[in-house]
């Protein structure tokens, strides 16, 4: 083991931790007094945590991407198609989505617009076909190999 797997699995240990301390809150620490139905009372902290590990994440890889850019530029033009390929997929699930807004009996909120409920479809339908993508490429990894 190198250092830096050494302190990344530190880091990792760490950030679980949290994650275990806002999950005990979530599903233990109360639910909120006179809400229409349960709802836990650390919701919106659990969903915060969420945010910074997805930004986090995203961050991570968009720096680690382009300083493999830097120092393989050979490989730009396979990340350029990856990425092409990725706005592609998601201009098609945004041209997919439905702006009708739903019958929603005794809501008052502001999300039950077109433009939010275009872009949960947008990410629902990215998330099928990202997920249908995987899919296929497993079997024709294992397809491939029964013929090799």
């Amino acid at each position: 083991m190198t250092k830096l797997s050494k302190y990344l699995s530190f880091v990792l240990f760490i950030i679980l931790g949290i994650t275990v301390v806002f999950a005990g809150l979530f599903f233990f620490g109360g639910e909120v007094e006179d809400a229409a139905l349960p709802t836990p009372v650390y919701t919106e902290s659990i969903l915060n945590w969420g945010k910074i590990l997805l930004i986090g994440a995203a961050a991570i890889t968009i720096i680690f991407e382009l300083v493999n850019l830097v120092i393989n530029p050979q490989t730009a033009v396979k990340s350029l198609i990856s990425i092409a390929v990725l706005g592609i997929v998601v201009l098609i699930a945004y041209s997919m989505g439905d702006g009708t807004p739903l019958p929603l009996l005794g809501y008052k909120g502001s999300d039950n617009v077109p433009s939010m409920l275009i872009l949960g479809d947008t990410f629902l339908y990215s998330t099928y076909f990202l997920f249908g993508g995987a899919l296929v490429a497993i079997l024709y990894t294992e397809v491939s190999r029964i013929f090799k």
